[in-house]
Formats: structure tokens, C-alpha cells, sequence
């Protein structure tokens, strides 16, 4: 694997996330992180969408430490946020692959990034395009580049991503509970999204053969 600049500056941002949340997460109780967060009021949210948003633009920064770190500074409140940044780089990914192409895409996610989404967007079609989009939703950066890179209108993309986002929601709004421990709380989001990468791995080995 080539070691760029970029690649290691985005390797230190998630680092760095990483070690505040052990750090607020050691120093403060769950309850304790949600009453500091609420006082910034409407920002708070605001800018961890944000944030969030811009991970998924630019796929190689990995802010998972940020999205779990939502679920305990948020509750289930984060499932919303999430949902919300799902949509928004859901459009914004498809429009920059559809109207750019692969050259304009290796700025954002580099070239290996681009090698990625040409593999998945070479499994996509007509017929099952669906399950791959509500199997892939956790891997939203790359897929909905991948998609934007088809003939498939984007009507009937979006449609399918609104659905595909539903049952992962849902799961999650069930399982996670208000002053869940940091440990149990990063075990249950795993859980959840281990149905949909099963699934995925099943198709795309089906799509190999």
C-alpha cells in the first residue's frame, strides 16, 4: 500500500478521535458526556453531522470513533443524525460520481478509493441493485459512489436508500439504551450491522463467481 501525505493525515485524524473518546469515556459517565453536549444546545449536533458528512465525502477519513462516540453522547437521538448524514452524502456522492467521474473522484477518496467503487459499481445491476444497497448502507462513502458511476436513475437510487437505511435504524433504536457502558455500547452497533455485511459478502462472492 502507498503511504501518502494525505493517507497519513487522515490516519492521525481518526487516532486523535479515537483517543478523546477512551478519554472523555474514561474521565466522564455517559450520562455526565450528555449533559456537557447539551449545553451546546442546536451546535452540538449540527457540527457532528457535519463532521460526519465530511468523513463520508471524503471516504478515507474514517470517523467511526465519532459515530459511536454520537450514540453516547446522544442515545438513540444519534440514529436520527446518522439517518440524516446517510441522506445528505448519499446525494452528494452520487451527484460528484455521476457528474465528474473517476478523475474528479481520486481527489476526494484517491486511487485506490477509485478502485474500489469501480469493483463494487461492476456488480451492480438492474435486477439486484437493491440488495446491494440495503446490504452495503454501513459502507455508504463508497457505494454510493459506486452508484453514481451506473445508469441507474437517480429516483430510483435514492428510493432504495431511504428503504435500506429503515431496518438498520430500527435495530438499533430497539438495542441501544440510555447509559449503555462505552464497551457495550460499541458491541451492539457491531451487532447490528453484522446481518447486512453477511448479506453483502454473500452477494458479492455470488457476483464473483
Amino acid at each position: 500500500m502507498k503511504i501518502t501525505f494525505k493517507r497519513v493525515i487522515y490516519t492521525l485524524i481518526s487516532l486523535l478521535l479515537i483517543t478523546l473518546l477512551i478519554y472523555f469515556s474514561t474521565r466522564y459517565s455517559s450520562q455526565e458526556i450528555s449533559q456537557i453536549i447539551s449545553k451546546a444546545g442546536i451546535l452540538a449536533p449540527i457540527l457532528y453531522i457535519l463532521i460526519q458528512i465530511a468523513g463520508q465525502i471524503f471516504a478515507p477519513l474514517s470517523t467511526s470513533a465519532l459515530f459511536i462516540a454520537g450514540f453516547i453522547m446522544f442515545g438513540r437521538v444519534a440514529v436520527l443524525y446518522a439517518v440524516i448524514t446517510w441522506l445528505i452524502s448519499s446525494i452528494t456522492n452520487f451527484y460528484l460520481a455521476r457528474k465528474y467521474g473517476k478523475r474528479v473522484l481520486k481527489r476526494f477518496i484517491g486511487e485506490q478509493g477509485v478502485e474500489r467503487i469501480e469493483g463494487i459499481a461492476q456488480r451492480i445491476d438492474n435486477k439486484t441493485f437493491f440488495i446491494l444497497r440495503l446490504s452495503t448502507f454501513y459502507i455508504n462513502d463508497f457505494t454510493s459512489y459506486a452508484f453514481g458511476l451506473t445508469k441507474i436513475s437517480f429516483k430510483r437510487y435514492y428510493l432504495s436508500t431511504i428503504i435500506s437505511m429503515i431496518p438498520w435504524a430500527v435495530i438499533v433504536t430497539l438495542i441501544i439504551e440510555h447509559g449503555d457502558t462505552i464497551l457495550l455500547t460499541i458491541i451492539k452497533i457491531f451487532l447490528s450491522m453484522i446481518p447486512f455485511a453477511f448479506l453483502s459478502y454473500i452477494y458479492l462472492k455470488r457476483k464473483d463467481k
